[in-house]
């Protein structure tokens, strides 16, 4: 039977690529629903970069995750990508035989690497250079409108019309790291704050953020502080920190997967516009984002629990008070 795009077939194999950051991750998982819906019995993969890979173990819909940072970009906190082992996963990905791919944010190099393993069908939205390692070249992302919006239009060449996508994660299978939460935090109430971002320029005060601290702690709350350990260093030795901050690399072994289950069962989640919050929002963890000033209109909060959000020109605008304000609301 002649290949007919859009149509499930028993044998369809379908890669969602996102070599891009963590949230970038979060945000493809929202398609990975409405993937299995229209083709129960695909084969799912997802290959996404090494980095991110500790989210893989809560993607829904998956069955394969290839996972390495490619040579020619860099993780936040990491250096570039290793040429070798880019092309040795590049390699796993080829010999797995994928009919469709959707590649998410398809720069040209990710496209190209996408056509070179073989794969027929490549969707991805235009961009500088990279039309010609397309097969469904779809117009570009309009910045002015949310994420999700624009993500649900690689969808359309498979005949999946969404019009409210959700990303979603799930941590529910995830019983070793749900214990090493457990052991931590015992059924004590915690909120989780997240006061750092990919650049400091668009930070609010640490000031600022040990003043929302305290005031949660008021309420019984204890403090879980989300970061890399050279951020949270700067924490730890200020001479406010308090004793029982409990800092997530110390219990995590610098494991994101044990973090993302931590998330998982906060009370609260406040941080800033980045992969943490995204991460929040898709476990459904009631989420305050702070822009300062960021593109709230496009990366605000999307998944399927309660969220607010403090937004200002910048991050000198934004005190514990607004922070606090928003907090309470839900």
């Amino acid at each position: 039977m002649a290949f007919q795009e859009g149509q499930p077939r028993k044998s369809d194999s379908i890669l969602v690529v996102s070599l891009d950051n963590l949230g970038d991750l979060v945000f493809a998982s929202a398609l990975l629903g409405p993937l299995r819906e229209k083709f129960p019995q695909a084969r799912i993969g997802v290959w996404c970069k090494a980095y991110a890979s500790g989210l893989a173990p809560l993607l829904p819909h998956v069955d394969e995750v290839y996972a390495s940072d490619p040579f020619w970009d860099r993780s936040p906190g990491t250096a570039k990508g290793s040429l070798g082992s880019f092309l040795s996963t590049r390699t796993q990905v080829k010999r797995a035989r994928f009919d469709r791919a959707i590649i998410f944010s398809a720069p040209w190099r990710t496209a190209a690497a996408v056509a070179s393993v073989g794969v027929r069908q490549r969707i991805g939205l235009e961009r500088r250079r990279n039309a010609r390692w397309l097969t469904d070249v779809l117009p570009g992302e309009d910045r002015d409108k949310p994420v999700l919006h624009e993500v649900a239009r690689l969808l359309h060449p498979l005949q999946i019309e969404k019009d409210n996508l959700v990303y979603r994660l799930d941590a529910s299978a995830l019983t070793h790291e749900h214990a090493i939460v457990r052991d931590t935090f015992g059924d004590t109430s915690f909120a989780a704050l997240h006061p750092f971002a990919g650049s400091e320029t668009r930070c609010v005060s640490l000031d600022e953020w040990v003043r929302v601290a305290a005031e949660l702690a008021s309420h019984n709350m204890r403090i879980l502080w989300i970061g890399t350990a050279t951020e949270l260093n700067r924490l730890r030795s200020r001479p406010d920190a308090r004793q029982e901050w409990i800092y997530s690399h110390t219990f995590s072994d610098g494991s994101l997967t044990t973090v993302a289950v931590a998330i998982s069962h906060a009370r609260l989640f406040i941080g800033h516009d980045s992969g943490p919050m995204h991460i929040a929002a898709a476990l459904s963890v009631p989420t305050v984002g702070v822009f300062a000033p960021g593109e709230p209109a496009r990366t605000f909060p999307q998944g399927p629990g309660a969220w607010r959000m403090v937004s200002r020109s910048s991050p000198m605008d934004i005190s514990a008070e607004d922070i606090l304000k928003e907090a309470a609301q839900l």
